[in-house]
């Protein structure tokens, strides 16, 4: 009986192993998990593995912000070892009215579509079912051409016994994103109610701003733009009563926009006016100001089978004072070292002479507390780095979500 159920089991496991070899062998790899779940439970005909030099085929997806308010999505279908002479790329367009079921859908299709050819080498052709369909009717005139409104408004409450938290904030979009150029304007109101009780004292803070940001950007070619910027800002914690910024500007990308998804190394500047009234005479013994402005900027990101690496660099100046100023910068890098070893690194520094908002005075020990007004800071940062490695089976198809809701108060993929 025992060598009976030892021979079960050792025919059972080599029937395992024939079934993974006999699969194409992939790698997802996508920088947020693209539905991955849903994907391994309804791909047939494939094997996932967490490694990519275990794979046939290495699926990286990239994705970008569309004009209609959804994203486009870039599929590369990379070859390896005995297919490393197949390469396919395959893209496609979401919109901001499709929901999840039928974005994740249209990644499952394309990705079958991708796969076609790679299924076909392995001589696995009855993974593929050819069904034409009639042709779709002439597309119709779009009549908004391209415009897109958005209205919204928000309210949530919280609290107990000993403090509550009130915050309301209402909105409106309106964009056109065209090959040539694209506008965009935003504005926004919003108000924060804080309130504490404390030794039979009641302490409350509030916090209201208004904002807007109309943009209008032209293209000239593959690598150039240019634009024109306006803002405005109302905001008691910034002691702004009014904040006014006209500008214009131009922008560089050594690489194509169209491979923005992947790689993009831009540089551009912006020279303006900003024009300021505060609610509180500032340190600078000021209460408004007419000011000339100029921002600076490079900003990169590459995304390789190897991982990705992003930066950025920004310095901002007032022209009439080029004490004033202040430069940020920016990295992220995710890397696969080794086999199972994974790097990432992401940080932030901000070095700020440029607060010439600050009023003047000292501030109480509620208002610092409470947030009521911006304070004075030469800089800020932030920072993280991890290191973790993986090892045992290189398989990860298997999708069991038996108490994930329960154990992590929500939706969890436990993916490698």
């Amino acid at each position: 009986m025992k060598k009976s159920f030892i021979l079960l089991m050792l025919i059972s496991g080599l029937s395992t192993i024939y079934a993974q070899q006999k699969n194409l062998k992939i790698f997802y790899d996508c920088q947020t998990d693209c539905y991955q779940s849903f994907i391994k439970q309804n791909l047939s005909g494939v094997e996932f593995v967490r490694e990519p030099q275990y794979s046939d085929v290495h699926i990286q997806i990239t994705s970008e912000t569309n004009g209609s308010g959804g994203e486009t999505f870039h599929l590369d279908f990379m070859g390896q070892n005995d297919f490393k002479d197949i390469q396919r790329k395959n893209s496609f367009a979401t919109n901001k009215d499709m929901t999840d079921e039928l974005i994740r859908q249209k990644i499952l299709k394309y990705i079958k579509l991708g796969l076609v050819d790679f299924w076909l080498q392995k001589g696995m052709d009855d993974m593929v079912e050819v069904k034409l369909n009639k042709p779709t009717k002439k597309q119709e005139k779009d009549r908004w051409n391209n415009w897109i409104f958005k209205l919204g408004t928000n309210l949530w409450l919280n609290g107990s016994s000993n403090n509550k938290n009130s915050n309301i904030n209402g909105y409106l979009n309106i964009k056109q994103v065209k090959k040539t150029h694209k506008f965009y304007f935003k504005m926004q109101y919003g108000k924060n109610t804080q309130e504490y009780k404390f030794n039979g004292n009641i302490i409350k803070s509030d916090q209201e701003w208004v904002s807007s940001k109309i943009n209008e950007i032209l293209s000239i070619n593959s690598h150039w733009s240019y634009g024109f910027f306006g803002n405005y800002l109302r905001s008691k914690y910034r002691n702004y009563e009014h904040q006014i910024t006209i500008s214009g500007g131009m922008e560089y990308d050594i690489f194509p926009y169209k491979d923005n998804a992947k790689k993009s190394l831009v540089f551009s500047g912006i020279l303006g006016g900003k024009y300021n009234k505060y609610f509180e005479k500032t340190i600078y013994n000021k209460t408004e100001e007419l000011l000339p402005v100029l921002d600076l900027d490079i900003t990169g990101s590459f995304v390789q089978k190897w991982g990705n690496v992003y930066g950025s660099i920004s310095y901002h100046t007032f022209l009439n004072d080029p004490k004033l100023n202040a430069f940020d910068f920016g990295t992220g890098v995710d890397i696969r070292i080794a086999k199972g070893l994974n790097f990432r690194v992401n940080g932030n520094y901000s070095i700020t002479h440029n607060q010439i908002n600050i009023a003047a005075g000292d501030l109480s020990l509620e208002e610092t507390l409470l947030a009521q007004k911006e304070l004075q800071s030469g800089y800020d940062y932030f920072f993280s780095v991890g290191l973790n490695y993986s090892f045992g089976s290189i398989y990860n198809t298997i999708v069991n979500p038996r108490f994930d809701s329960t154990q992590s108060g929500g939706n969890t993929c436990f993916c490698f």
